[in-house]
This record gives C-alpha cells, sequence and structure tokens, in this order.
C-alpha cells in the first residue's frame, strides 16, 4: 500500500546531506511542516518516526546553527515546530536544548507566538500552563483588544475540551476571586466561538463539550455570577451556542418572560446580542423587537446592558453590530453613553462606532437642556467619557500601547509599557485621594477618575498581567508590589470617605451615585486576587488588614440603616468582603457564618449578601440564615429527626407546641447548611447548633417538667443540652470575631452571681419547690445573652414555655416520648459499640480521668429488661499528663483496679462487678448503675432541708467507713459521685480512681487534700484514708451551705488556698463565728488539717457529727453565719 509522503521525512535526511544549502534547505521544509500542527487535523506528525532517526537529525541541525536561524518562518510558526521536535525526542541533551529555545521564545515572544505554542501545550502536556508568568500570558491573550491579529479562540477551546484543565481553570475558578472567575467565563466565551466556527464547518464535538459536558455546572455558576464583568461573558458564552443547542434557545426566550426580573433580563438580553454572530439579520431583528418590547419600558437598563454583547459581533459582523448601537444610542441614555464608551476603549478600528457616538452627542445634548441639576451633572459625565472613549488618559494608553506591543514586538517592550502604565496609575490614584468625596462641585470629575482607575486597576487583570511579564521563567510569585501599593492607596481612600458618611446629612442624588460608585471600586478591589510571597508576611498581613478594616466598617454602615439605593452594594462588598477573608485565610466559612448571624439580622441584607457572594461555602450558609430568620424551612432528613420525638404537630396544649416544635425543627435545618466546608470549626459549629435544635425538639414537645426530668437522670439531659449549646455557640462567636476583626475577648460582660440555670429551676420545681417569676426571667436571659439574635429568638420562644409547664403532664395527655435520641459517642469507641464483653447503651457522662457509659452485657444488648451497668473506661487528661505519662496512668489504673475486689458490699456503696484489663479498645471498670439525682443537683435546685443534709451526710460517711475498713480510698469524694437511690439512701459511686495509694492528679481540684498537691510532712507516707476524710469536710461544707468551701478565678489560686489554711479557710471560720454552728464547724475544721495525720478518722467524724445535731434542730438550710445568729 502505498503511504503519502511526509514532509518531516526531509529532516530525516540531515544526517545524509553534506552541502549546506541543501541541508538549510531539507530543514526549512521539515520546519514549515511542523509549524503548521498548531491545530489538530490528523495524527501527530512525527508519531511515526525512529526516535534515534530523529535524534540524529536533531544533532545535525542543532550543531550546523540551523535551530537558531528561524527568522524565515513567523515566531508562532517557528516556536510550535520547536515544540513539535522537543515533545518528539527522548530524555537528553537535543531535548533540553530545544526546550530551552521554546520557552525563550514562549517568554520572549509576542503573542501570537505564545497563543499558538500554549495551545499545542494545552493539547499535550499542559502543566507548566499553570506557572504564574504563563497563566498571566493567557489572560493577556483573552483581553487583545477587540479587531486584533490575534486569535485566542483555538487556545481557549483547547482548555475547556480537557478536563483536568477545566477543573483548574474553569470549574474551581468559577467561584474564586474576580479576576480568576473573569478569566473561567472569557474562556468559555472564546472557546464557545471557536465551537460554532468547527460546527459551520460539520464538527459538533466541540458544542457537546461545552453544553453537555464537564464545562456545563461552571458555565451555569458563571451565568448566575451576581457581577456584571463576569456574567457578561458567560452570557456571551450562551449566546455563541444557543445558535447550535435549541435548549439554550430555549433558556434565552424563557429568560425573557415578562414574568421574571431585570436579572434574568438583562443576561438572556446579551445572550441575544451575541446569537446575532451567527445569524446577523435574524439577529438584529430579535434586538429590535426586544428593544420595542414591555420589557424594556418596564427595564431601560436593558439597553446599556446589551452593548454587552456586542465585542464578538463587532469582529464577526461590524455592519450588524454599527446598526445596533445606533439603535441602542438612540435611547439617549447616559449609561448607553458610558457602555458604549467602553466598547469603543477596546475596539482597534477607529472609525467603528462614528454613527453611534454621534447619535448619543446629540440625544445627550438635547437632554441636558431639559434635566435638572442631578441628571445634567450624570449626562456630562457620559459625554465626558463618551469624547475618551479613543483617548480615556495616561494609563489606559499606557496599557493599550503595551498590549500592542505584547501583539506585534514581545514581551520586553510590553513590560516596559506596562511599568509607564503603573506610574501613571499611582498619580492617579494620588490625585484622587486630593479629592474631598463629599464636595458636589467635584464629584463628576472624581468620578471619572474614579470610574477610569476602577476599569484600569481593579475591574481588569490586564496591568496585573503586563507586569507579570518581567518576571524570569519558572518564577512562581504572583506578587506586584506596584499593584498593591496601589490597591492599599485605594483601599485606604474609600474607606477613610466610608467611615466619614454622615447618613443624617441631607440626601442629595449626585453624593448616592458617587457613593455608589466609591462602594463599587471598593468592592472590586476586595474582590482581587492577591499574592504577596514576595513581600513575605508583611504584603500578606496588609492585605488581611485591609479586609478587616473594610468587613468592620462596612459592617457598622449596614447597621446605621443606610438608604435604599446603598444597601444592596453595601450588602453585596460585605459578601465579597466575606469571601475574600475565606480565600485569604483569615476567617472560616464557618467564622463568617457566626459574625454575620451576631451582627446582621435585617432579611433583606442576607438575602443580598446571599445573591453576591460566590463562594458556596459562605453562601450556602448565608442563605439557610436568611431562611431560618424569616421562618422558611424544609423538613430536614427523616435520619435527622428519627426517634427524636413523636407527632411533634400536635397541638396538645395552650402554648401550642407545634409552632414551638416547629421553631425547634427550623434550628435543625440550619444545621445541615453548616460544616459543608469540611473544616474542624465548621464541623464544630454544624454539630453545636444540631445539639441545640434537638435539644429544643425535645423540649418543645414535653407534656411536663417531670418529663424534663427524667430525661436528664436517664442521662438525656435536654435542658442541660440546650444550655452547653449555648455556651458553645458563645464561645465560637467570640473566637470568629477575633480572628475575623482581631476583638478582643469582652471584658464589659456583666457577670450575674448566683442565678441558677434553667436546669437547676427544673430540678428545684420537681423537688417541690417552684422558682419565683424573677428567678425564671433571670435564668433566660443569662440563657440567651450574646447569642445571635435568630438563636436567641428560638431557644427564648421554645425555652419559655418551661415556665408554664405543669411538674406532671395532665393523666389525659398523651406523653410523647423524650428519651429516644441518641447521645454522641467517642470516636475511639468502634462501630459495634461493644467495650470486652459489654454494649455500650449511650453515654453517661465524662470526668475529669474517665468516661462512663452505660452498658448491658452484650449477649443482652437487645433486651431492654436486662440489667445495665456503669461501665467505666479510663481518660487520659491534660491535668494528669502534668505529673504522668499515658503509659503510667494506665499501669497505675491497672494496678488500683484490683483493689475494688475487696470492697464489701454495703447499701451506701455502689456494687463492684468487674474489671476487664485485657478489654479492647480500652480497659473497663464495671460497678453497679445507680439510677437516682446526685447531691450537687439537689443543692443546685436548693431542694434540700438541714434534717436531710445531715442524714445524706452520715450515709457517705457509712460507705466510706466500709472502704476504709478493707484499706481503700474512694480518692473523689464530692457532692456529684454521691447519688440518692431511690430518692433516699445516699450511695457512693465512681470508683475510677479508688484504691490503696495515693496517685498524682487524682481528685477534683476544689476538693483534693494538700497532699495530693504535693504537700506532704516530711518522712510520712501519706493515706488515701485521710485524704478522704478532706474531701469529705470539702463536701459537706457545700451540701450545708451551697457553697464550694474552695473557689476561685483559676487553678494556681484554688490550690494556694488549700496549702495556705491548717484546718479553718475563711468561709469555715465565718461559719464558725455563730455560736450555734461552732461545733459543726470544729468537726470539719479538724478533717482539714493540713497534716494528714492529725486528722480523724471516719468513725470518730461520724460519731462527733451526730453530736452536733442537736444544736442544730432551729437552724434553717442552707446554712450561713447571719442565718444561724438570728436563729439563736
Amino acid at each position: 500500500m502505498l503511504r503519502r509522503p511526509n514532509p518531516v521525512e526531509a529532516l530525516l535526511a540531515l544526517p545524509r546531506l553534506e552541502l549546506p544549502e541543501e541541508r538549510q534547505a531539507s530543514f526549512r521544509q521539515a520546519i514549515a511542516a511542523l509549524g503548521a500542527t498548531a491545530r489538530v487535523t490528523g495524527p501527530p506528525p512525527l508519531d511515526d518516526v525512529d526516535g534515534k532517526d530523529l535524534l540524529r537529525a536533531v544533532g545535525v541541525a542543532l550543531e550546523a546553527g540551523l535551530c537558531d536561524e528561524l527568522d524565515w518562518i513567523t515566531p508562532g510558526k517557528a516556536a510550535v515546530a520547536l515544540f513539535e521536535l522537543s515533545s518528539a525526542l527522548p530524555p537528553g541533551r537535543e531535548r533540553r536544548e530545544l526546550g530551552r529555545r521554546v520557552f525563550a521564545r514562549l517568554y520572549e515572544g509576542n503573542a501570537e507566538t505564545f497563543a499558538v505554542v500554549a495551545t499545542r501545550m494545552a493539547l499535550g502536556n499542559a502543566r507548566p500552563l499553570d506557572a504564574p508568568t504563563l497563566r498571566a500570558r493567557v489572560g493577556l491573550v483573552l483581553e487583545m483588544p477587540i479587531g486584533s491579529s490575534i486569535n485566542p479562540d483555538p487556545l481557549a477551546l483547547a482548555i475547556a475540551s480537557r478536563r483536568e484543565l477545566t477543573t483548574h481553570w474553569i470549574g474551581a475558578a468559577s467561584t474564586g476571586a474576580l479576576p480568576a472567575r473573569r478569566l473561567a467565563a472569557k474562556l468559555l466565551e472564546h472557546a464557545a466561538r471557536e465551537a460554532l466556527t468547527m460546527a459551520q464547518q460539520g464538527d459538533q464535538q466541540p458544542r457537546r463539550i461545552l453544553v453537555d459536558g464537564f464545562n456545563r455546572p461552571a458555565l451555569e455558576r458563571l451565568l448566575a455570577d451576581r457581577e456584571p464583568l463576569v456574567w457578561r461573558h458567560a452570557a456571551v458564552a450562551r449566546g455563541l451556542l444557543a445558535t447550535l443547542d435549541p435548549r439554550l434557545q430555549g433558556e434565552i426566550e424563557q429568560g425573557l418572560d415578562p414574568g421574571l426580573d431585570p436579572t434574568a433580563w438583562r443576561r438572556a438580553a446579551v445572550s441575544l446580542v451575541a446569537a446575532a454572530v451567527a445569524d446577523p439579520a435574524g439577529g438584529l431583528k430579535h434586538c429590535y423587537g426586544l428593544l420595542d418590547s414591555p420589557i424594556t419600558a418596564r427595564d431601560p437598563g436593558i439597553v446599556a446592558t446589551m452593548v454587552w454583547g456586542a465585542p464578538r459581533l463587532v469582529e464577526a459582523e461590524p455592519d450588524t453590530a454599527e446598526a445596533l448601537l445606533e439603535r441602542l444610542a438612540a435611547f439617549g441614555r447616559p449609561d448607553v453613553a458610558e457602555a458604549v464608551a467602553e466598547l469603543l476603549a477596546d475596539v482597534v478600528n477607529p472609525a467603528f462606532g462614528a454613527a453611534a457616538v454621534d447619535r448619543l452627542r446629540r440625544e445627550l445634548g438635547a437632554r441636558q437642556q431639559a434635566d435638572g441639576p442631578v441628571l445634567r451633572a450624570l449626562t456630562d459625565q457620559a459625554l465626558r467619557q463618551l469624547e475618551r472613549a479613543r483617548d480615556r488618559g495616561n494609563v489606559h494608553d499606557h496599557i493599550r500601547r503595551a498590549l500592542q506591543a505584547f501583539e506585534l514586538t514581545g514581551a520586553r517592550e510590553a513590560h516596559e509599557q506596562a511599568l509607564a502604565a503603573v506610574q501613571a496609575a499611582q498619580r492617579e490614584v494620588i490625585e484622587i485621594a486630593a479629592f474631598d468625596p463629599e464636595a458636589e462641585d467635584t464629584l463628576p470629575e472624581l468620578l471619572t477618575r474614579l470610574s477610569d482607575i476602577d476599569t484600569d486597576a481593579l475591574e481588569s487583570n490586564r496591568l496585573t498581567n503586563l507586569l507579570l511579564l518581567g518576571r524570569r521563567p519558572g518564577d512562581t510569585d504572583t506578587s506586584v508590589p506596584e499593584m498593591e501599593r496601589i490597591y492599599d492607596s485605594v483601599g485606604t481612600w474609600a474607606l477613610d470617605a466610608e467611615e466619614a458618611v454622615d447618613e443624617t446629612a441631607e440626601w442629595t442624588q449626585l453624593r448616592t451615585v458617587a457613593r455608589q460608585r466609591r462602594l463599587r471600586t471598593l468592592l472590586h478591589l476586595v474582590d482581587l486576587e492577591t499574592a504577596s510571597s514576595a513581600e513575605g508576611d508583611g504584603g500578606s498581613g496588609r492585605v488581611r488588614a485591609r479586609l478587616r478594616r473594610t468587613i468592620e466598617v462596612l459592617l457598622q454602615r449596614l447597621a446605621s440603616d443606610p438608604d435604599g439605593a446603598i444597601h444592596r452594594i453595601l450588602s453585596a462588598a460585605l459578601a465579597r468582603s466575606c469571601d475574600a477573608a475565606v480565600r485569604e485565610g483569615l476567617a472560616d466559612p464557618s467564622d463568617v457564618f457566626l459574625l454575620v448571624a451576631h451582627t446582621i439580622a435585617d432579611h433583606e441584607t442576607l438575602s443580598a449578601m446571599g445573591e453576591a457572594s460566590t463562594n458556596p461555602d459562605v453562601r450556602g450558609p448565608l442563605v439557610a440564615l436568611h431562611r431560618f430568620l424569616v421562618g422558611s424551612t424544609v423538613d430536614p432528613p427523616e435520619d435527622d429527626l428519627a426517634g427524636v420525638t413523636g407527632n411533634v404537630r400536635l397541638s396538645l396544649s395552650d402554648d401550642n407546641p407545634a409552632d414551638l416544635s416547629q421553631r425547634a425543627r427550623s434550628v435543625l435545618v440550619l444545621s445541615h447548611a453548616l460544616g459543608a466546608s469540611g473544616s474542624y470549626r465548621g464541623e464544630a459549629l454544624r454539630q453545636v447548633v444540631l445539639s441545640l435544635g434537638r435539644a429544643l425538639e425535645t423540649v418543645a414537645n414535653a407534656r411536663g417538667l417531670s418529663e424534663l426530668q427524667e430525661s436528664a437522670s436517664a442521662g438525656g439531659n435536654p435542658t442541660g443540652d440546650v444550655e452547653a449549646a449555648c455556651d458553645d455557640l458563645r464561645r465560637l462567636v467570640s473566637g470568629a470575631r477575633r480572628r475575623v476583626l482581631g476583638a478582643e475577648a469582652r471584658s464589659d460582660i456583666e457577670v450575674v452571681a448566683d442565678v441558677a440555670p434553667i436546669s437547676a429551676l427544673i430540678e428545684r420545681a420537681t423537688s417541690g419547690v417552684p422558682p419565683s417569676p424573677q428567678q425564671t426571667a433571670m435564668a433566660m436571659t443569662e440563657l440567651v445573652a450574646d447569642l445571635p439574635a435568630g438563636f436567641a429568638s428560638a431557644v427564648s420562644a421554645v425555652m419559655g414555655r418551661i415556665a408554664s409547664l405543669p411538674v406532671h403532664a395532665a393523666a389525659d395527655v398523651f406523653a410523647i416520648p423524650l428519651g429516644k435520641r441518641r447521645p454522641a459517642l467517642p470516636g475511639w469507641l468502634l462501630p459495634r459499640r461493644t467495650i470486652g464483653a459489654f454494649y455500650v447503651v449511650r453515654s453517661l457522662g465524662a470526668g475529669g480521668v474517665s468516661s462512663v457509659f452505660e452498658a448491658r452485657r452484650y449477649e443482652e444488648r437487645h433486651d431492654k429488661h436486662a440489667e445495665s451497668f456503669a461501665l467505666k473506661v479510663p481518660q487520659y487528661d491534660p491535668t494528669t499528663a502534668r505529673q504522668l505519662s499515658e503509659q503510667q496512668f494506665m499501669q497505675l489504673f491497672r494496678d488500683e483496679a484490683g483493689a475494688l475486689l475487696s470492697l464489701p458490699q454495703h447499701n451506701n456503696l455502689a456494687r463492684f462487678v468487674t474489671f476487664d484489663l485485657a478489654a479492647r479498645p480500652k480497659p473497663i471498670l464495671v460497678m453497679e448503675l445507680i439510677g437516682g439525682t446526685s447531691l450537687d443537683r439537689l443543692v443546685r435546685s436548693r431542694a434540700l432541708t438541714l434534717g436531710a443534709v445531715l442524714d445524706h451526710l452520715d450515709g457517705v460517711l457509712a460507705g466510706l467507713q466500709a472502704m476504709h475498713g478493707v484499706g481503700v480510698g474512694h480518692l473523689d469524694l464530692k457532692p456529684s459521685n454521691v447519688i440518692l437511690r431511690g430518692g433516699e439512701i445516699p450511695v457512693l459511686v465512681d470508683f475510677g480512681l479508688s484504691g490503696r495509694q495515693l496517685r498524682p492528679g487524682c481528685g477534683t481540684l476544689e476538693y483534693v487534700a494538700p497532699e495530693v498537691l504535693g504537700v506532704v510532712p516530711r518522712g510520712h507516707a501519706p493515706s488515701p484514708l485521710a485524704a478522704d476524710m478532706y474531701s469529705f469536710a470539702c463536701t459537706a461544707f457545700e451540701l450545708l451551705t451551697t457553697h464550694l468551701l474552695f473557689d476561685g478565678d483559676d487553678e494556681l489560686s484554688i490550690m494556694g488556698q488549700h496549702v495556705a489554711h491548717d484546718g479553718w479557710p475563711p468561709k469555715l471560720a465565718a461559719l464558725a463565728a455563730s455560736p450555734q454552728l461552732e461545733d459543726l464547724s470544729v468537726v470539719l475544721a479538724a478533717c482539714l488539717r493540713r497534716d494528714p495525720r492529725n486528722r480523724p478518722d471516719v468513725a470518730a467524724t461520724r460519731q462527733a457529727l451526730q453530736a452536733c445535731r442537736g444544736r442544730l434542730e432551729t437552724a434553717t438550710w442552707p446554712l450561713t453565719a447571719t442565718a444561724a445568729a438570728a436563729a439563736g
């Protein structure tokens, strides 16, 4: 079979040719053939060439200097040819030599050279394109003036056609900063035009890639972007593709439905103009039809918007574009003049648009005579911009010359012009800063200058990319200090001006327009990509400081209830600032949510912020917060609600629990939108809000206080969960304010002493001592203090019903079960929920050195009537780590657990079942599970009498006496470790620290003896029995007075109090001042002696305490020196 001759074979003939003229001719033939392969029209030209033969040929060409004499062919084709050769060579010297020449042309060449080589690279190994210097060149190729000789469409389609490139260049960029989003949209715009060209030639694959492939989600996101600088390009892409796909045509027609809003109309209008590229006559007819429709009458701003769809039409069908512009100019609107001026400033052909400009001059000139002073000023500004469309000043002229240099000459000349442009921009910023932002006589000129600097330095990344042309190959630093200085100056001026705004001053339209323009500039500033690696942490610090100040100023302005014309752009600027804070690492998305939730409660602000944000991790929670505040809820997944309540929509009482249940459910719904970013803080926030919602759901459906108390006794504790979630939420808000705003922790919060929490009031009520309305109100105020407004409202609404709940539900009321929730289990517990031979039912709580679970034997795990046990697992905590390694801690647990085997059966001791040192994943100690209320809860609820307290203390001593009889100390005696079995018999629980030896870190700081803290008499080996007596005295004082005997602001303060006395700490001495309480105080003081050898044993203490009862008959509980003196 005959094979077609391959022109590249001329290259392989080089080693066989001897005459230089023959070698040069053969080499030229090969290079010309290779240079024509930028587009894919068949197999790679060197695909079937033997590598060794190619290596010899290239070696000859390099030695003869042929690879350096390529002026006879266009730079782009020469670069493509060298790239093809280097790609086909095996690794080695020749490949490196050609690669060096390719990159020299890539970095020093003009835009045409870069575009064709980058296109070829995008079809092969595209990793070098990710280098910041090459990425800047891609951006410049897409930013070339309308009508230039550079065609970026093949490069754009090459990037959009490869999934790995699209993910980075378009997909991720579509939610990034403004320059990244704009670049992504322009890539799709130019890729769409190339797809249109190829479809007209019969190739539909590019259209399928863009419309049905992996680019579609990004196209939809960019089309929905709130920034016109972004969505206009996506709308053009849609319009170009609509002529190839009826579905997109239908989208455009649907977007022009009169029932929609102007946002949808304007996007559709831009697409309609772009669609005229493929069908000029039909497209122009459709555009005229829109201009004559009621939609344009309802939204006149759509006329100026249509200019944004014209750039591709200008290049493809300039006559059609001229006709359309002249028709748009007939409306004589200032915004149309500004849009036309912006378009013409980017058109190469100086004659284009002359008729439209003349028409606008006539129409606007006529309007000047009829308009009022404000509109006349705006018209004057529009006319000035129209006159300066071709000559907008030094900055724009330098940028335009730089782009021309990049197009025609090369990167070095373009960079020189860019340096001149940035110097002109810096001078312009200095002049802007000299203006008084409130002086109306100079506002028109200020608006023009501000618009120019915004367009040249902020809206477009052209100047930054031109400056990056001067970087060396391989330079990974994207910071441009010259631009950073401009950003700092503009930001400082804009924020100073915004802070100086007097919202009470007389309103004028011109000032409002000027402020909108200033805020728009600020919005573009915070939406920039920043990279300050070259300036180190200082550059990054300045960016973060600017963002902090911007967020703070915008929050203050929004709090001042601004005018409606300003409100929306303020909200949008704040949203983009929050996006930037996340992008710059200043804040986590959860920080943004908490800051906004704590500061803003206005529905319209949240709605506008949700629309303006481009980061899904920021926008999603903000939208959910808006719905939460306006009460728009959707039922959460059934998995999250399973077992939480019964039929939550039953209205069973006068306070309508169904409505309150819906409020609680809205908190659950809100939790589903949080934590999507996957960050630690985001997940923490989600868990806190989820816990709050589920706890509120339980409270909302309680039929009586006893149900809540029973749930708490069983380990559920819904009211305690609400209190804990509120505390956690306050901490998260405080941390968010510190990270985002640099705010210090508040020191002006008023601390109200002795305010019993809601959970304690419920305990008191169920014990027969109902709280007063004042106590309930104070507890509620404390509960919601400093919470974000939406959360405070939900908590107040649900928890407020507790005051009207009966203690017990009426007999004819169906009680909804409240205990079906599964409490959170630790992460180390295996999914099968087994520890040794026991199955974990639920968590009961965690202390300093252990976690406690309710458990059943594994074989009885499904039998709800089977005996349950308290399963204790050692937990190595930070306090213990001060003195013991984790290995030492676990060894002590193993050594001391055996001592519990000797404990006798006693009515005041929880029954010891077993311990399993080999259990996995952790060793366990198994005790009898005691159901009842702990003494600390009774103290907090004030549900005790003096006689009951003395009986309970005697029971505690009886339990200690049984333990001490076998030489075992409890070592963690405190009110919370004493539970009343059946509400009457005190039982000692929590033997996780019990043993025959003192261990470092054992006990709870408020109750520990000095020897536990290391204060031991010389030559004495401390005993756990004496340490128990010290802890007993601390416990007894708290039960008798409801106050801690030792309390302080921090651990060191409490430790100091323990070692500073010898039996008579100040609080006990004050109690002993009453004659009636003197004997009781002496008993406790004896147990508190610093030297453990001077403390009485259990039996003596028990006898002495019984002897005191007679003098206490007339005393009332809780004991105080004042009350005792009055009784005496």
